[in-house]
């Protein structure tokens, strides 16, 4: 009901859809708006995510695939790529986007916060919640979103990573960034999780990252992993640890979202088209 009560209020009679796939469905629903403005299906469309779900039911479920564990200092509560990541803290937000075509945008005076080169989404068929261990699926993912927008690895500047902070998540994502985004003769890439600050918001998380990303694009600053301290040793990716945003020549930045059921999908965001 959250897309039917925007449309009521507003009087919106564009197309309508809820996108379900877990913590990528808000980028799953910017990447399947963006498809609708590009074939004329609509001149603009309000896209993003929601989620509030913290129920004793979730928490037992998490605490069963052994998602979480129980901390005493709040601060070491939701640690992304930490080497001692204990395992998620439950979110809950909203976070949303007004997508159209750059020529509407111009054309109306619009302050244009950022483009959306390029949308990938691929399914892991490995597990219900567990990523494949090595990556694959999540770099294809990646791969794929790049390939979209028509760009390397190496003009990616900074990624809004998925980053739970769970043992295994993290892990998965720290080797498929490592593969995808080795660099040789050039400063590694930068990453960051704003599930540190917030909480892993489910639906909302990716949309959370993208707005915390466009601002990072203003401010020539990536944001920093909060309660991160000491990253895993597997890392060989730049993380601003916590409280320490890093000063980055931004132009591109590339959003995940890896839920469960094995929905990986990609975002990529340029400051210019």
């Amino acid at each position: 009901m959250a897309g039917g009560q925007i449309a009521m209020r507003w009087s919106l009679h564009g197309p309508l859809a809820t996108v379900s796939t877990a913590c990528a469905s808000s980028a799953d629903a910017i990447g399947l708006a963006c498809w609708m403005i590009e074939r004329g299906r609509a001149d603009a469309m309000l896209a993003g995510g929601s989620d509030s779900a913290l129920t004793r039911l979730t928490y037992h479920s998490q605490a069963q695939y052994g998602m979480l564990r129980t901390v005493e200092d709040p601060a070491r509560a939701s640690m992304p790529f930490d080497a001692h990541r204990p395992g998620i803290v439950e979110g809950e937000g909203s976070a949303m986007v007004l997508l159209e075509r750059a020529d509407a945008a111009r054309a109306r005076g619009a302050f244009i916060y950022g483009y959306v080169r390029g949308y990938a989404a691929v399914a892991e068929a490995y597990h219900p919640s567990s990523p494949q261990p090595d990556g694959t699926f999540e770099e294809r993912a990646m791969s794929e979103a790049l390939a979209d927008a028509g760009i390397a690895p190496d003009d990616v500047d900074a990624i809004l990573a998925h980053g739970t902070g769970t043992p295994v998540g993290d892990t998965a994502e720290i080797r498929a960034i490592n593969r995808l985004f080795a660099r040789q003769d050039r400063e590694a890439v930068a990453v960051t999780s704003v599930k540190g600050h917030v909480g892993h918001s489910g639906g909302a998380a990716n949309a959370t990252a993208l707005l915390a990303g466009l601002y990072s694009l203003e401010q020539q600053a990536l944001v920093p992993t909060a309660g991160t301290t000491e990253l895993d040793p597997e890392v060989r990716f730049r993380v601003p640890l916590r409280g320490q945003p890093l000063p980055l020549r931004l132009d591109t930045f590339v959003v995940n979202g890896f839920g469960f059921g094995g929905q990986d999908s990609c975002l990529v965001i340029s400051r210019s088209a």
